[in-house]
């Protein structure tokens, strides 16, 4: 079976840093890297978004064992830009039912300040007979860094990374399905599926606006997997006026005849210049 992740997904892109903590918290750690930052300058929601979802879904690992878990329902609130250095999510369980796991971190820059905080549910899903296990809980600190510098292809934009390919008539972009958004599952994972709602969002602000715009606020729920491709990711304003838009966001897969795989809101805001 693969590695998981591959040298080229997203999550290595991104050179994410995960901890795991003696008291059972998870630290996920996301560098500020020029290629991750939107038109002012500020790391874009859609580059925090897959550290939230990784510390989530190693909390829910960890509470499900050995059955696996999925991503459900995603909220990201930004307090504002972060420019330098660093964000990291510090992830603790809420609730852990039968059915379901909720999560939250709190989102920190390199000086400490709070800059955000994220609430991720997954969803468990029972380990068919003769299926892998979940490895379950890590009995003492550990730090896992997926990045690979030395091995990673050039770095570029987050879009052309992604592969977006935009719309003229509407508030959207078109993808293919491709390993580096790829989950375990061969579906499109978590935190991609919120960077791709994210750009449509900021997308909707800057043909509103005729000007950058910067997504801070993302909820979005998966309806079902995306595994086919390509898809179509579209944002519908809602409510617009003169410094922000809400959406309404949704990702479908053209290649099962246009099922729905996630719907949610985000609000972009007017970049000031």
């Amino acid at each position: 079976m693969p590695t998981y992740p591959g040298s080229r997904q997203i999550l290595r892109y991104l050179r994410l840093e995960q901890e795991y903590l003696a008291d059972g918290g998870v630290r996920v750690r996301v560098p500020v890297l020029p290629d991750l930052l939107d038109a002012g300058g500020a790391m874009r929601l859609g580059a925090i978004a897959p550290a939230c979802d990784l510390a989530a879904g190693a909390l829910s690992n960890r509470e499900v064992a050995p059955d696996w878990v999925a991503t459900l329902d995603f909220k990201l609130h930004l307090a504002g830009p972060v420019t330098s250095g660093h964000v990291e999510a510090m992830g603790r369980v809420l609730r852990a039912g039968r059915n379901t796991v909720l999560s939250e971190m709190v989102l920190t820059d390199a000086l400490g300040a709070v800059v955000g905080r994220s609430y991720v549910t997954f969803s468990r899903l029972p380990r068919r007979e003769g299926a892998a296990q979940n490895g379950g809980r890590v009995e003492r600190p550990a730090v896992v860094s997926l990045a690979e510098p030395d091995r990673e292809e050039p770095r570029i934009p987050l879009d052309e990374y992604l592969g977006l390919r935009f719309a003229p008539d509407h508030n959207g972009f078109e993808l293919d399905h491709h390993p580096r958004i790829h989950n375990s599952f061969g579906s499109v994972q978590g935190g991609a599926m919120a960077a791709l709602l994210e750009r449509a969002a900021t997308l909707a602000g800057e043909r509103a606006w005729g000007q950058p715009a910067r997504t801070l606020d993302l909820h979005f729920s998966y309806a079902a997997q995306a595994r086919n491709g390509p898809f179509l990711v579209r944002a519908d304003p809602i409510r617009t006026d003169a410094t922000s838009i809400t959406s309404r966001v949704d990702l479908t897969d053209a290649g099962l005849n246009g099922r729905l795989a996630a719907v949610g809101t985000a609000t972009a805001h007017l970049i000031e210049q």
